[in-house]
This record gives C-alpha cells, structure tokens and sequence, in this order.
C-alpha cells in the first residue's frame, strides 16, 4: 500500500459516517444501473429465447390483431377474433410453405384443481416439425381423446403418462399420452390436444385463434408473407421478429425511465461525493498547508485527494453491483408484477464485464467530480493554511 494511498484511507476513516453515506449514495445509483442493464439483457434473451421455442416464422391472425399475437404466442392469451381455418388449404398450397397448421388457444377453468389451464389445440402430428428439441416422456397424442402435458400442468396435477386427465361439466375423460420434459418456457404450462377436440370443446368446429406456418427459406419470407395478404382477404400475417419488436416495444418506455433514474442518481452522487470531499478539503486545510511547507507538492496534494474519490466510488460501485445481486429475486418479483409481460427464467444474473463497466461509469462520474477538490486542495497556499 503506497504511502499517498494509506494516507487517503486514513483521512476517509477520520469521518467514517459521512464517508459512508457518501458511498451509499454511490451504490445506489450503481445498483439501479446494473440492475436495469442487467434485466434488460435478461429480458431480450429470455424473449429470444421464448419465440424460438415457437418453432414458427409467423402467424397468420384475423385482421386487428396484431398486437393480441404476441400475447399469444409467448404467454396464451386469447385473442378475441376467430379465423376460418378454410384458409388453410390456401396458406398450404401457397409457394414457399413447408408447414402450416390451426392453433387453437383457449383457457378452460378446472375448479377441482383450482386453477385455468391453458388449452393449446394443434395437429399433433406436426408437433415433432415445430418442437424438435421436445424432450417427451410417453408419446404425442395420437387420438381424439389424448393429451400432452406441458411440465408444470403435469407436476401441479400429480399426473403422468397414461394417467385420465377431466373437466368439470366435460363429459369426455382424456388420456395423457405424454408429459413434456421442462423447457423453462412457456410450453410448460399448456395442455396441448389435437385441434378438433379443442374445437369441440369450445364448440367451434371450424374456428382458430391463429395459423402457425414455416417457410422453406427464410430469406423468401417477406415475398410470400406479401402473397398471401394479397390473396387471402380478412387476415394479418406477423412475423416472430415483429412479435419481438412488439413486447420489446413494451418494455422500452420502462426501460428508458429507469435508466434516467439511474443517471439521476449517478449524479447526485457525484455531487455527493464532491460535497464530502470539498468539505474535507476545507476542514484540513492547516494538515495541507503544513504538509506543502515540508515539501509536499500540488501534485502530491491533488493525488491524495483524487485518490479518496476513487475509493469511494469503486467502494461504492462494488457494494451497489453486491446489493443488486442480493436483492434480484425482490427486483424480478417487483418488474413482474408491473411489467404486461415478462419472459420465464431469470432475468438478473450477474455479468462480470457488465458489473466492471458499472463500476467504470461510476469510478469516471465519480473522479470527475472529485477534479474540483483536488485542484482545490492543490491550490492552498501554505502560509495562509498555517496562520489560520
């Protein structure tokens, strides 16, 4: 430990209520940063993460719902348009389209287990097209009367393959045919069936909440979603990257306001940390006027000030990035609650380029605030220090 730096430490300890407070404030501002640069990184993979887990390029929805999609495809939401699935046979003869099926999505209340499952009707057979990373224990559905249980439907239920599956004021009694192994995502929590028994059971046999297409390339996307606008009439066709854009959209007002908080009070702790300082300043300007007139110079004088600012700061912006971390589940409770969607998984984890950067934009916030009470202190003259 050089003599400057034992120096700058000691004079911190000499006021260790106000150094501490000083550095609070620091951590503060720092720990709302990471934490907001932090989710925000959680939020874009885990929402990356979600759509390509749909296993689709774009869905097809009647027209006015472009917004309901992406409610849909990420969390289950039911749009309130229903669209002819006599359009099918035109999507599927339509150049470019290597698979098309109806999806069905609906909520069905089951007060004997006490919750509203989601009910996903598709055809089945297609689901090893759209899911393969699927990892099944038993089989697809392969009968009217079959189901497969997304993960967390078949845990909250107890049930496995093979096991009957009811509703209340339904007479037919299910079979689960398979159970999806935990994918962290949305697909754990739907009861997937084949889409004419969702049909009948919502007592709408012609009817889909949307049609789930792939293409054969991709970069031929744009033309053949342009085709079938002008073709079939009654529908909007959106893309998984608009469906990105769309949630992302959300989420950007929240995101832009909490990091103007946090440059707020990234600022306000710069000003606290010039306030403290320049207090010291002028609190010890006998110790630096005696130390000039032993030989200390104006540059020694400004290092050993601008040296108790960068404790300070990193102090600071070490103990913010450590509090954002121990608190992260509370964060991720709190933006959950007020945020329309978020994507499953964690979303704050701790990132050491990211915490470093932090702690960086604090140390530079911090030390050009501390440019003033340095040059301050360097410029006390020794004689007039001394007198008093």
């Amino acid at each position: 430990m050089s003599g400057f730096f034992q120096l700058s430490v000691q004079n911190l300890l000499r006021h260790r209520t106000r150094s501490f407070l000083t550095m609070l404030g620091i951590a503060a501002a720092v720990g709302v940063l990471f934490s907001v640069l932090s989710f925000n990184r959680g939020f874009e993979q885990g929402l990356s993460r979600e759509l390509a887990a749909t296993g689709l390029h774009f869905m097809v929805v009647p027209s006015g719902c472009a917004h309901e999609v992406a409610a849909l495809v990420l969390h289950g939401a039911v749009i309130p348009k229903y669209l002819d699935t006599g359009v099918m046979a035109a999507i599927r003869e339509a150049d470019g389209i290597s698979l098309a099926t109806p999806i069905l999505v609906a909520q069905l209340p089951n007060p004997d287990h006490q919750r509203i499952d989601l009910i996903y009707g598709v055809e089945t057979d297609l689901l090893p097209e759209i899911k393969p990373e699927w990892q099944i224990i038993g089989a697809i559905p392969a009968g009217p009367h079959e189901v497969l249980l997304g993960y967390n439907v078949a845990e909250h239920a107890g049930v496995g393959p093979g096991a009957e599956f009811r509703y209340p004021n339904v007479e037919t009694i299910f079979t689960v045919s398979g159970v999806i192994g935990q994918t962290n995502s949305q697909d754990d929590a739907f009861v997937y069936m084949p889409i004419a028994t969702a049909q009948q059971l919502l007592d709408n046999p012609h009817g889909a909440t949307a049609i789930g297409a792939k293409v054969e390339s991709p970069e031929r996307m744009g033309t053949i979603i342009n085709e079938l606008e002008a073709t079939i009439p009654g529908i909007q066709i959106v893309t998984m990257g608009q469906v990105l854009n769309s949630v992302a959209n959300v989420a950007a007002s929240a995101k832009s306001l909490s990091l103007a908080i946090a440059m707020v009070a990234l600022v306000i702790g710069a000003v606290g940390v010039m306030n403290s300082i320049l207090m010291a300043v002028f609190e010890r300007s006998q110790e630096i006027g005696m130390m000039r007139a032993i030989g200390a110079s104006r540059w020694n004088v400004f290092q050993i000030i601008l040296k108790e600012t960068t404790i300070l700061t990193i102090a600071g912006g070490v103990a913010g990035v450590a509090g954002a971390m121990l608190g992260s589940q509370l964060i991720e409770n709190f933006v959950r609650r007020i945020m329309p969607y978020v994507p499953t998984g964690e979303m704050l984890r701790f990132e050491p380029a990211l915490a470093a950067g932090c702690v960086a934009f604090a140390l530079v916030i911090g030390l050009l605030a501390g440019l003033y009470p340095a040059w301050k202190a360097s410029r006390i003259n020794p004689i007039e220090a001394i007198k008093g």
